[in-house]
């Protein structure tokens, strides 16, 4: 019997992480032409709270060498 799946299987060089994962996105993309602002929009909320989490551990860091 057929096995179908709506699967991205990724193999990435992680020395290229930014290529990488441009072209995964934009692959995805292609595959969801109705929805792309909507992927876009989350992902940029995700990245959006990965920054604030790193400057947030960046300045506790800095915090901790003053005192």
């Amino acid at each position: 019997m057929a096995k179908m799946t709506h699967t991205l299987q990724v193999e990435m060089d992680l020395n290229k992480p930014v290529e990488e994962l441009t072209q995964v996105i934009t692959t995805v993309l292609s595959s969801h032409p109705l929805n792309q602002k909507e992927i876009l929009t989350a992902l940029d909320l995700e990245i959006g709270n990965a920054l604030a989490a790193i400057e947030i551990q960046e300045q506790k860091d800095k915090q901790e060498v003053v005192e």
